[in-house]
């Protein structure tokens, strides 16, 4: 892999990263107008609508792939489309965008665990060691550095709420990895995840009547609608494809430490609320953790020839 393509993978990776963190922001602005279940699926029915006509013919050229994993992408639309995004507004109403891109850095971690658990392979003491750093600077952001959580404490509901998306997320990532889509069409598998994801959102989005809150958007949010439809759901997707294919999985991996220096700057930036010095250590070794742990996942699948 030559300098050039490398950047060029980083840079797309981070891109999709920047638009992740961006959608906690909106998310954050807007859920107190907007209930999380419409927001999400305003956002993935439009999603639906903008992808459809391409990959809709993708679907039906390979509809006998489809059919044979039905149930399991069935299972993989409500854990990604249905409940980790969901959850992810649902967690916002209660806390910050800085918590949510520290945790969501902690994803690779949380795969390997759970693909450790599950008889897919097996972290090393290394990279134990390392999760655990990462896994320590998460909990100094969302302790805001203190090291000591209060559950008197409002965010704590966010947070736990996220962390049931990032446990959604994780499995999806490995159940992800157990169908064959070498020769599937990425539009077309995402058209599908999303149409099946937005349709198992519906039962929760008219729940929303019986509480009062609003079924519809307000005019004055629209926007969030449109962006969070546009930018986090489908440009990010095909920003960590190129990616992925022009670099490689580690490269793309690697670019998720990212997400919360994204989501920390924003936070300041856009929101205009402070980020504490603990809680900027605290990304450190979030990041610091995720990236040495990747990187030794890499060193161990690299050939025994020691060729890069």
């Amino acid at each position: 892999m030559t300098i050039r393509t490398l950047l060029l993978a980083a840079g797309f990776a981070a891109l999709a990263n920047f638009f992740w963190a961006t959608n906690a922001i909106v998310g954050k602005i807007v859920v107190a107008a907007v209930p999380a279940f419409t927001l999400s699926q305003f956002r993935w029915m439009l999603a639906f609508l903008l992808i459809a006509p391409f990959g809709i013919p993708q679907i039906r050229r390979q509809w006998p792939w489809y059919r044979q994993h039905l149930g399991k992408l069935l299972v993989l639309s409500v854990l990604s489309v249905t409940l980790y995004n969901t959850l992810q507004y649902w967690a916002l109403v209660y806390t910050q965008p800085v918590n949510i891109g520290a945790m969501a850095a902690l994803t690779p971690v949380m795969i390997f665990v759970l693909s450790g658990l599950l008889g897919q392979g097996k972290l090393t003491l290394a990279q134990w060691s390392t999760a655990c750093l990462a896994i320590i600077g998460a909990w100094l952001v969302l302790t805001d550095g203190r090291g000591v959580l209060s559950f008197s404490e409002r965010g704590l509901i966010g947070d736990g709420l996220f962390f049931v998306a990032l446990i959604c997320w994780s499995f999806y990532s490995v159940v992800l990895k157990t169908l064959p889509t070498e020769n599937i069409s990425g539009i077309g598998l995402l058209t599908f995840l999303i149409g099946c994801g937005s349709v198992a959102i519906l039962p929760f989005w008219l729940s929303d009547a019986v509480t009062g809150d609003a079924l519809w958007p307000p005019a004055d949010v629209l926007w969030a609608v449109v962006y969070v439809a546009v930018f986090p759901s489908l440009v990010a997707f095909f920003c960590w494809i190129r990616a992925v294919s022009i670099g490689d999985a580690n490269v793309a991996g690697l670019m998720m430490t990212t997400a919360p220096l994204f989501n920390a700057l924003l936070t300041l930036i856009v929101l205009r609320e402070p980020v504490s010095g603990g809680q900027w250590f605290g990304i450190a070794l979030v990041i610091l953790g995720v990236s040495a742990t990747l990187l030794l996942a890499k060193r161990l699948t690299l050939p025994k020839t020691g060729n890069l």
